[in-house]
Parts: structure tokens; C-alpha cells; sequence
């Protein structure tokens, strides 16, 4: 079975109801929710089998780099990094990879997984995959579904239909939305039903065929942008075709509209981090139920979420069932059994702070990241990490100057047409107007601190006049 399955990561998610954490700008897939590694990065380590050849991995535009970075970290930089300039939803995205797929000669199968999802036995799967993938071969649609353990309203469930001969799948008698608590523990009760896991396998042309049977109108759409080009190591289709593409899922889009699907139950250990519930059921807790963290300091609380980023102390007094969530530039503070109104919530911090939504402090180039540690009326200070080989845009400032100090490293640096090289405890000054570059052709990582002063602090205040990376 070596080589034998295509893993297709889907990693266009915005993950709201995991808001402050998980921004418009920075995913919950991108975050290390539970451990060291992001979401993202445990979903790749999971498909490093040898049954599995390189992933594609399907993600939107804006988060290229951190996606880049976070493959690199993880030495998963071999995988073809497809990108969408917008979200369309799932059955899309699965068909541009689908197409790819087909256009490099592969008709192998395609195990379809979220990127955000977290499972501690994804083996079970692996076991079980010949008998997906005979079906698979044959024209199925297999959909992976979790044997459930309790009555949960916030999953989709499938409930199986008669057993396919010589396998462990079913057919598909039915598609349920999320359903009301009664009708959960009655799903649960008849033993009949499964969570819908949004993890799927099947071949590229069967795919594409139902597509084009059930939603002609995205086929078409993808089979025009499936001209596919490389920049920068990432690999885009045609945007202008893509615009057009309605948004749809796969399971409206096909799923519920075909009899060509089969179901594999499995007792997989799996959560889809869909918010701070599931988050605090798949974390590791203390004796009083509190997540365990280094940032936290308790006393007298139970069954509490508490996360901070690094660095921030949370210490409690005699709280019970809340969840205390604090980031940079903005703090959540719920009872833990209201927490399905935080879309509510969130639309108030819409209307009246929007840009919660959507930013973030870390921001990622293709050269490395930025941080802003600290900003206010006419100045700014950045950390800024340029990777090995990494070069900022030559470029100037109409409205601002800059102090660079290096904290580690070495600096190569280009002010007004003098270069110089700065290591450790060394700095420089570039006035407004200045033509400047900064660049590390060192091994090692880059470290420099910006103090940005001046009227206007915007990266829009920004001229290029050459950048290795092809940026206007």
C-alpha cells in the first residue's frame, strides 16, 4: 500500500467560535491549541505514513506564508501548497486538488481531511483503509464517520443503511443535520447513527463526475481555473475563473444528493476543535478540572479554561465553569455553559470593534514574520525575524523613520546606497525618504527590533523598488 493514497489538507477554516485566539488573519489551524504544534502541523504528521505520498494542501491566499513557515518547521516542505484567493467552502476546494491531481497523471485516492481537526488514533484509520479504498476504486464515495460516545447536538450524523458485502462500510441510508438534544440521544440510542467526521476518500474522477452531475455550475468553474502556475514555491489556479465558482460544501453540494456514497464507522479518539467546549474536552485538565498551564495561577477554581499567550499570567479566585481567554489586544470572559451564544457576542465586537476579527499581531512574508509588540501615537516597535536567506524589499518611507537594533544574528544592511553589517547590540538609523534594504544570508535566523516614529505608521507607506519575491 506504499504510496498508494493522496492526502488532501484542507486548511481554509476561520475557526470564530475559537475567537480571541483564532483570527481572520491567523486560524485556529495555525495555532497550538493542544501542544507545541499547531493544528495544522499535527494533521501532517499524521499523513507522513507510507501509505501516503506528499499532501496537496488546499489553503487561502493570505495565509500562505504562515502555512509555508509552519510546513518548514515540521520539514513537510515537500507537499504542493495550492492556493485560493477566496474561501468557497469545501466542494471547490477538494475539486481544484482534484483536478491537480488528474493533471499530474495521478488517479490514486484522495483522503480528503480538515486541517483543524484532532485525533490521537489516527491509525485506527490507516487499518482500516483497504476497504475504502476497494470501494473507492470501484466509484465510491466513502465518508469517514465517528462512532459516537454521547449525545451531541453540534455534529451532522449519518445513519448507515445495509452493510456492502466482504467490507466494513455501509451504505448510506441518511444525512442529519445537527439535531435538537432529544433526537441526539435518540440517534445515540439506536446505534444506528455516527457523527459525520468531514474526512473523506475517494478517487479524483469519481469525485469530479458527481460534482459535475450535482453542481455542473462549480465543475465548470474549476475545470476552467485548473490552469495551473507556480510562484514562489505555491501553486495557483486561475483566479478570474474562480471568482465565478459558487460556495458550496461537499455534503450539500454532492453528499446528500448522491446514492454513491458509503459510510466507514470508527472509533476514532476525534474532536473538531470547533470551539472552547471541544477545545476543553480534548485538554489536558487537573484535579479540579482547570486546563493545566504554566501561565496560570489558581486557587479555590474549578472546571475553568483558562489560555493566554505566552508570557501573560491568568490567576483566579474562586471561579468555577468560565473560560478566561486572554490575547494582545483583546480578552474573553464567558460562563462556560453559554458559550454557544459567542457568535452572538461576536457580532457586537463587529460592529463595534471590527478589526478584533480580523487581525492578528504575528504577520508572515515571505522572508520570515513581524510582530508588533507595542504601538501608539506616533511610533511603533516591531520584532521582526528574517529567515536564513531571507531579504526584505528594497524600499523607502514617505512618512516614517526607522531604528533597527539587531538581537541576534547578522545584518546585512543597505541605507542610501552604503551597505554595512551589523551583529548583536548593534543598530542603525534610516530617515524618511531613505532607500533601505535588510537581508540575512546567514543559517541561522534573523532577529531585529524596528522602532518605527513618525505621522503615519502604515504599511501601505511603503515604495518597493525590487524584491526578490516578486512583490509590487
Amino acid at each position: 500500500m506504499k504510496n498508494s493514497i493522496i492526502p488532501v489538507v484542507l486548511a481554509g477554516g476561520i475557526g470564530s467560535r475559537l475567537w480571541p485566539l483564532s483570527r481572520q488573519a491567523m486560524p485556529k489551524q495555525f495555532l497550538p491549541l493542544l501542544g507545541d504544534e499547531s493544528l495544522l502541523q499535527s494533521t501532517l504528521k499524521r499523513v507522513s505514513d507510507s501509505c501516503f505520498t506528499d499532501p496537496i494542501l488546499v489553503c487561502n491566499e493570505q495565509h500562505r506564508f504562515i502555512v509555508s513557515s509552519q510546513c518548514q518547521q515540521i520539514d513537510a516542505a515537500t507537499m504542493v501548497l495550492l492556493l485560493e484567493p477566496d474561501g468557497k467552502n469545501t466542494a471547490p476546494a477538494i475539486a481544484l486538488a482534484a483536478q491537480y491531481a488528474l493533471q499530474q497523471g495521478l488517479d490514486k485516492p484522495l483522503l480528503v481531511m480538515p486541517a483543524d481537526h484532532h485525533i490521537d488514533n489516527f491509525e485506527l484509520l490507516i487499518e482500516q483503509l483497504p476497504d475504502a479504498i476497494s470501494l473507492a476504486q470501484q466509484g465510491k464515495l466513502i465518508t469517514f464517520a465517528i462512532e459516537p460516545d454521547s449525545a451531541h447536538c453540534g455534529y451532522g450524523y449519518i445513519k448507515r443503511g445495509a452493510k456492502i458485502a466482504a467490507s466494513n462500510c455501509y451504505e448510506v441510508d441518511e444525512f442529519k443535520e445537527k439535531p435538537s438534544l432529544l433526537l441526539a440521544q435518540q440517534y445515540l440510542a439506536s446505534g444506528a447513527y455516527s457523527w459525520n467526521s468531514g474526512m473523506f476518500l475517494f478517487t479524483p474522477r469519481a469525485y469530479l463526475a458527481e460534482l459535475q452531475r450535482f453542481a455542473p455550475k462549480i465543475a465548470n468553474c474549476i475545470a476552467q481555473a485548473a490552469n495551473f502556475s507556480g510562484d514562489l514555491g505555491f501553486t495557483r489556479a486561475d483566479n478570474n475563473a474562480l471568482k465565478n465558482c459558487p460556495s458550496d460544501s461537499i455534503d450539500y453540494a454532492i453528499l446528500e444528493r448522491s446514492a454513491n456514497i458509503a459510510v466507514l464507522p470508527l472509533a476514532l479518539n476525534w474532536n473538531d476543535v470547533g470551539g472552547f467546549n471541544a477545545l476543553w474536552q480534548s485538554i489536558e485538565k487537573d484535579e479540579q478540572g482547570n486546563n493545566l498551564s504554566a501561565d496560570t495561577v489558581l486557587l479555590n477554581s474549578a472546571n475553568n479554561l483558562l489560555k493566554s499567550e505566552s508570557g501573560h499570567t491568568i490567576a483566579t479566585l474562586g471561579i468555577k465553569d468560565l473560560a478566561v481567554i486572554h490575547t494582545h489586544d483583546a480578552t474573553l470572559v464567558a460562563d462556560k455553559n453559554q458559550l454557544d451564544q459567542l457568535p452572538e457576542l461576536l457580532k457586537l465586537v463587529a460592529a463595534q470593534q471590527g478589526d478584533k476579527l480580523l487581525h492578528h499581531q504575528a504577520m508572515y512574508r515571505p522572508w520570515g514574520s513581524y510582530r508588533v509588540l507595542v504601538e501608539g501615537a506616533g511610533f511603533k516597535v516591531k520584532k521582526i525575524i528574517v529567515n536564513s536567506k531571507g531579504k526584505l524589499s528594497t524600499q523607502r518611507h514617505q512618512h516614517r523613520a526607522e531604528h533597527w537594533v539587531v538581537v541576534s544574528g547578522v545584518a546585512e544592511i543597505c541605507i542610501a546606497g552604503n551597505t554595512q553589517t551589523l551583529t548583536a547590540d548593534q543598530s542603525c538609523y534610516i530617515a524618511p525618504n531613505q532607500i533601505h534594504s535588510l537581508a540575512n544570508s546567514q543559517t541561522e535566523p534573523l532577529i531585529v527590533i524596528e522602532v518605527q516614529t513618525g505621522r503615519i505608521l502604515d504599511e501601505a507607506d511603503i515604495e518597493r523598488f525590487d524584491d526578490q519575491y516578486g512583490r509590487k
